[in-house]
């Protein structure tokens, strides 16, 4: 542990954890507004959900009405999910968290006419469904930003804190909707999810505007974009079964939206009232989680971790099947409740780390959707075995269906502490190489992780041209070992050895390539790519009066050329 092991982990000393590590996270302006940002957004969906599932059965007096009116909006999350997340990595995600929140608000005051003049349920539900929809992209873009924000180190926290705000939310918004409905007109709640959504709206648009990206992530169509994006998800190792894991903690969630309400009535005797007991203490769970996730997410065991966590989800299914104590009842809800937003966290975390960062919002997509959905099945699935099996039996059925299979996905994570281990040794060895380039000094270091976390290592013999005169350019190159001559035809204007680098001059002046930088002997360089770079610059205005360079090469963005050269976007180590 940190300081020694002769540094006893107290509750002080956690808690004294827990703040500087979010701290650190809210120091950073642009994490600060989109942690702010889904605060308000999530406040105003669960404030929402509450006062259109009491409106919808207040108007028709029909449990499948408000069936309906739950599936159409979950349902769109499903479809659209890997949609959205092509959408978040094709185009400027502040640009698309922005478009979603104006949207869902203008979708939100039709919403609140129609129900002003009692029309059609049919039309509320139409506009509800619209409303999830245009909300697809917002998870994948918010995590695909993420890395970029905070960087490797803070990323952990940041998604903690991310976490936190929602759960917030899903504890706050449901009583503040249920208010409303009671002391206000129908349509005022509705209105007050318009407002939520103006104001995270606000947030996002106070975000600095990220440098223009590069051209070659624009030329895919959407429909391409989410073909790669499952087949990211598919090839990178450890994602399925990290999916896997938190679909089944969301399908036990599910479950107990319809388990918990038969359960807090028949075994606890607590009336109607029951359930929003359960439903509290879940949300406290979550909100406790706050104080551990962020040192989970920092730790290497990332299998254990995720697997433990689910589990603790998982196994509250057998608890009720054996208790009808209210206090037990309780506990275990918290406990779980920890359970079940930690394993999400570490999950996320895992995920963002491993998966390339420009697939990340689809990847994120991907994830969101089958969570959704299995959320939907085990809601569907426990309602059938409520009625046909009883409601011991479906506790004890698919609670131990998910046990056995967070086990086996547990099996075939092994490998991930392995992989957490090395990105850690990577990223350290990275930072290393920034930290000696003379233009990062004074520079905030989280500028340098996110420069370390985004380099590619590229390790190349002798005679390879990693840029050529006159072509168009891509990236910011550091040499880590070996040499490389700068030159115009036959005319040498430099040698770089270790510690050197180039590029810099032409992203900044959007100019073509003005020298050939051929490699002379066995060489590893880090490769960072223009639009990150020019991010880095912004974020560092010390970097930028750093660079005077007039004998260096340069180098712009975008262009095709030939996929041999290192500054092609497609070219990838052998």
């Amino acid at each position: 542990m940190p300081g020694g092991a002769s540094e006893p982990l107290t509750i002080v000393g956690a808690l004294g954890h827990t703040r500087t590590a979010y701290r650190d996270v809210l120091t950073v302006r642009d994490a600060r507004s989109l942690i702010v940002a889904s605060a308000s957004s999530q406040l105003g969906d669960w404030l929402y959900n509450a006062a259109l599932l009491g409106y919808v059965f207040a108007a028709t007096g029909s449990a499948g009405w408000v069936g309906a009116a739950t599936i159409f909006r979950l349902l769109p999350y499903v479809v659209f999910g890997p949609i959205g997340g092509a959408v978040a990595d094709r185009f400027d995600r502040r640009r698309v968290l922005l478009a979603g929140d104006l949207i869902r608000a203008t979708l939100m005051l039709l919403l609140a006419t129609v129900v002003a003049a009692d029309g059609p349920i049919a039309v509320v539900i139409g506009l509800t469904a619209l409303a999830s929809t245009a909300g697809a992209a917002e998870k994948p873009a918010a995590m695909a930003m993420l890395p970029r924000l905070v960087g490797e180190t803070r990323l952990g926290p940041a998604n903690a804190l991310l976490h936190t705000v929602q759960d917030l939310g899903a504890v706050i918004g449901p009583a503040i909707g249920a208010l409303l409905l009671a002391i206000a007109p129908n349509e005022v709640a509705f209105i007050a999810n318009a407002v939520t959504f103006f104001v995270s709206a606000a947030f996002i648009a106070a975000m600095r505007p990220s440098p223009a990206r590069v051209e070659h992530v624009h030329q895919a169509s959407v429909l391409d974009q989410l073909v790669d994006g499952m087949r990211t998800a598919h090839t990178t190792p450890f994602v399925w079964p990290l999916l896997l894991v938190v679909a089944m903690v969301e399908f036990t969630y599910g479950a107990q939206t319809v388990q918990l309400v038969l359960y807090a009535q028949e075994a606890l005797g607590l009336g109607s009232s029951g359930y929003g007991w359960l439903l509290a203490a879940g949300g406290v769970g979550g909100l406790l989680s706050v104080l551990v996730n962020h040192r989970l997410t920092l730790s290497n065991r990332v299998s254990t971790i995720v697997a433990v966590t689910a589990l603790t989800a998982c196994v509250t299914q057998l608890v009720y099947a054996g208790t009808d104590r209210l206090v037990a009842a309780l506990a275990i809800t918290i406990v779980g409740g920890i359970g079940l937003v930690a394993c999400e966290v570490v999950a996320e975390t895992a995920v963002a780390r491993i998966t390339p960062s420009d697939s990340l919002g689809r990847v994120m997509g991907v994830f969101d959707s089958l969570s959704v959905a299995a959320m939907i099945l085990g809601a569907v699935l426990a309602a059938v075995m409520v009625e046909t099996s009883g409601l011991t039996t479906s506790f004890l059925v698919l609670g131990g269906a998910t046990i056995l299979v967070v086990a086996g996905c547990r099996a075939v994570l092994g490998g991930l502490d392995a992989l957490s281990k090395q990105r850690a040794e990577i990223l350290a060895s990275r930072v290393a190489v920034i930290d000696q380039l003379p233009m990062v000094a004074g520079s905030p270091r989280l500028v340098v992780e996110l420069l370390a976390s985004s380099a590619q290592v590229c390790k190349l013999p002798p005679g390879v041209d990693v840029v050529v005169m006159g072509a168009p350019s891509h990236a910011f190159y550091a040499l880590v070992d070996g040499g490389v001559v700068v030159h115009r035809d036959e005319t040498e204007l430099a040698r770089l050895g270790p510690g050197g680098h180039f590029g810099e001059r032409g992203l900044l002046d959007a100019a073509p390539r003005n020298a050939t930088v051929t490699t002379d002997q066995d060489s590893t360089l880090l490769r960072i790519e223009g639009d990150i770079f020019l991010e880095a610059l912004q974020s560092a205005p010390t970097m930028l009066s750093a660079i005077d360079l007039p004998h260096r090469t340069g180098t712009v963005e975008v262009g095709t050329g030939d996929g041999s050269l290192v500054d092609d976007p497609r070219w990838s180590p052998p």
